[in-house]
């Protein structure tokens, strides 16, 4: 996997945390707390691939037995015990004999029977809850509304796989890694951290890794149970500590990883470098979800509106115009933040033009640079929105504020830069 947002400090401080954790051999569960689309998951995926690589580097076995549980791939499931269980039994399918050697069987023989009996009945409650009530329904298994027998097999299967998770938590620090909680519905999500909790708490060497945006998980709670409830204190029952993820930061090879698109651009190597190193810098308050859409996007319209190898500049400013548009459509100081970052990279190459007069104006007469032809494009968009502001001139090359030697060899960019700004605002 390629790390094209520098997470590679945020990974080394998930390792320490985990490493740490079980070398004081106690259960605990935390959670990666970062918004929607900011990389969750492929951090989780470093993770598991850097705990593996490790053991290989070594030719050790490794200290982690490390089970992955998606709940969106398995939010179809009416109770998420079924697919919890699935893949523990398909993690220790997975895991070396002698370390499962008796274990699996073991919860194999229980838990699959009762997965099986739930799969074929689609019980129409929550088991968890029943099994924490169970002993107080014993005497009264004629009256109790459920099939007696079942819930009897769900006790026996869930203390089979605490007991056997037990056992091979003696030798191995087992890593129960959640993902794509913030995705599932409410009524979905709560019962995957209340059967998380119940199934697995108190069992040491246990490591419970979540991966959640805390501000949406807070309003699925209150969702669940009310806005008058107290979701710090909920969530300290089942969440012991957070590690925050930001959006990271792009690495200078980004472009890389759209380099399909990028390739359809030319231009001079200067140009090239110039273009790799603003699109992190445009990029960064972005999270990673977003960004895909944008370059998605982008390369849709301008499909639509020619099929030549333009200016690294035209690639930039397409960026620019989707974004801006993305910003505008949050909020307006988030729009007003990316102006400044804009105009302070362009600003850069603005200093140095040289003043020229027209009709009794100054006007800065543009260099041949990508971030020039960009202010020139920009330019041209205005124009078009103040129509007055160029028709009190006579040289159609002059625009607001500033003036353009080599207008004429860049008209074709310039007009389908324009055409890719009425585009962008049609397909939103």
């Amino acid at each position: 996997m390629i790390d094209y947002l520098q997470r590679t400090q945020d990974l080394d401080n998930l390792i320490t945390v985990i490493h740490n954790l079980s070398q004081m051999k106690t259960g605990s569960t935390f959670a990666i707390n970062g918004q929607w689309g900011c990389g969750k998951t492929f951090l989780l995926n470093l993770l598991e691939e850097k705990l593996k690589a490790n053991c290989e580097d070594t030719s050790e076995e490794s200290r982690y037995f490390i089970v992955r549980y998606d709940c969106w791939k398995n939010n179809f499931y009416a109770e998420p015990i079924i697919p919890m269980l699935s893949s523990v039994i398909e993690a220790l399918d997975l895991e070396s004999a002698n370390v499962t050697d008796g274990i699996l069987d073991t919860i194999k023989e229980t838990a699959s029977e009762y997965i099986g009996t739930l799969l074929k009945n689609r019980l129409g409650f929550n088991p968890i809850n029943i099994v924490d009530n169970l002993d107080k329904h014993i005497q009264k298994r004629q009256e109790a509304t459920f099939a007696f027998d079942n819930i009897f097999a769900l006790k026996k299967a869930l203390n089979s796989v605490r007991d056997a998770l037990a056992e091979l938590a003696e030798n191995k620090t087992i890593l129960f890694i959640v993902d794509e909680l913030d995705r599932c519905l409410p009524e979905y999500s709560i019962r995957v951290l209340e059967n998380i909790h119940h199934i697995f708490s108190g069992i040491d060497n246990f490591i419970t890794l979540l991966a959640i945006d805390r501000n949406e998980l807070t309003q699925v709670i209150k969702t669940a149970y009310g806005t008058d409830i107290d979701t710090s204190a909920y969530l300290k029952k089942i969440i012991d500590f957070y590690v925050p993820l930001d959006f990271g930061n792009p690495a200078s090879d980004y472009p890389d990883k759209y380099s399909k698109f990028f390739n359809r651009f030319t231009g001079s190597d200067i140009s090239q470098k110039w273009c790799s190193s603003v699109i992190p810098t445009f990029m960064a308050n972005l999270d990673i979800r977003t960004q895909e859409k944008i370059w998605k996007k982008a390369e849709l319209i301008h499909n639509m509106i020619t099929n030549n190898v333009l200016d690294y500049s035209c690639l930039i400013y397409e960026l620019i115009v989707l974004i801006q548009n993305y910003h505008a459509s949050q909020s307006s100081r988030a729009e007003t933040n990316f102006r400044n970052i804009l105009d302070g990279l362009l600003e850069n190459y603005s200093k140095n033009m040289t003043e020229t007069h027209h009709n009794g104006k100054i006007y800065y007469e543009l260099v041949d640079h990508p971030a020039a032809r960009i202010i020139w494009y920009q330019e041209g968009v205005r124009s078009l929105q103040i129509p007055a502001a160029t028709s009190q001139t006579k040289n159609l090359s002059i625009r607001i504020q500033h003036t353009c030697p080599y207008a004429e060899s860049i008209k074709e960019e310039d007009e389908l830069m324009q055409k890719f700004t009425q585009f962008s605002k049609i397909i939103e």
